[in-house]
């Protein structure tokens, strides 16, 4: 705790922000889950619990974009475009522990859809270097 004392609250917005930008990006690249679900890559390594965790736990979204509208994270707007991925991440009931068939499920690929979608709005609207910069990196890695 002591090492995020030094950090200003302005580096700590943006750090939420680089890493949900990556959780959004986890979960509208199919080509990524594969490689780090399915082919278990030592660059990437992740699974759909790990991708869910990162998402719902770690940005403390489980109960959706209150907190992080009224912490300055995200703006409303944002917030709404997030809204039907969320709704649908939020409620998947997972068919199987075997990513295979995860990535394969028809109500999962509505996730990663409305993920795009999302992803799509952000890449369209952001203007912070870091985050235009964050984008562009994780799209020449995988798309």
């Amino acid at each position: 705790m002591l090492a995020q004392a030094d950090i200003s609250d302005v580096e700590l917005k943006q750090r939420w922000r680089l890493y949900w930008i990556n959780c959004i990006f986890d979960f509208s690249s199919l080509k990524f889950q594969e490689l780090s679900w399915v082919n278990h890559s030592k660059k990437w390594p992740s699974s759909f619990d790990e991708c869910n965790a990162a998402y719902f736990d770690n940005l403390g979204l489980y109960k959706g974009y209150a907190q992080a509208i009224q912490a300055g994270n995200v703006s409303e707007i944002e917030a709404t475009k997030a809204s039907p991925f969320h709704d649908l991440a939020n409620f998947y009931d997972v068919p199987s522990q075997n990513p295979q068939e995860i990535l394969k499920d028809e109500e999962w690929l509505e996730i990663v859809a409305a993920a795009n979608v999302l992803w799509d709005y952000l890449k369209s609207t952001l203007t912070e270097p870091r985050e235009v910069e964050r984008i562009a990196k994780l799209e020449k890695e995988f798309f």
